[in-house]
């Protein structure tokens, strides 16, 4: 079976660092909305969204279990002349206090697990943070990247989520340029949760 550590590129070129950004615009500009924000990335993967945060004058924290991918993720942020904490940790035991962040987010993270695992990770998640932003791929997602997503509609997630107070709730997609191309599938899916 494909591991984190594989799926990852171990050089991260100007072509994976701008498409794993492009597809995401809408969800970015939720999780960067306030400015002077304490930001928590959880599950580093890449790191282009941590980086993208800390050019913009964000304080970024970027945490994964993977500690492969805490150290090319901290390297590519060094290159890069940004600064973002990077830590080896786990989202289900976040290691920071209360109220630690402003937001906490991550993107193809909580396909992966169980609906109670996924209650467990928010409820830590929202223990350290005011808020979470969440990205997931969805139904209409074309593929399996790892081979154990759970590719959902949002009416799922949002009975997943039904404890919670939903701020937003909607599918999004890679925007290309309306006048030229044809507008692609809403592949992701996002919502914006808080405590009740």
């Amino acid at each position: 079976m494909k591991q984190w550590d594989d799926y990852y590129p171990k050089e991260l070129s100007i072509e994976t660092f701008i498409g794993n950004l492009f597809g995401h615009r809408e969800f970015l500009a939720e999780v960067f909305k306030h400015k002077g924000d304490k930001i928590l990335e959880v599950a580093t993967g890449t790191s282009t969204m941590s980086i993208l945060g800390a050019w913009f004058g964000f304080d970024m924290t970027s945490i994964d279990i993977n500690p492969k991918i805490v150290e090319r993720a901290r390297k590519v942020a060094t290159a890069m002349g940004v600064k973002v904490r990077y830590q080896v940790a786990d989202t289900f035991c976040l290691p920071f206090p209360d109220a630690s962040f402003d937001t906490a987010f991550h993107q193809g993270l909580m396909e992966h697990f169980s609906d109670s695992d996924i209650t467990r990770m928010l409820d830590e998640q929202l223990r350290v943070a005011k808020r979470v932003v969440i990205s997931v791929p969805n139904f209409l997602y074309p593929q399996k990247d790892l081979g154990n997503e759970r590719l959902l509609r949002k009416e799922a997630w949002e009975r997943i989520f039904k404890n919670y107070k939903l701020l937003k709730s909607i599918y999004y997609s890679p925007k290309v340029f309306p006048r030229f191309y044809l507008p692609r599938a809403k592949i992701q899916y996002m919502a914006v949760i808080t405590k009740p």
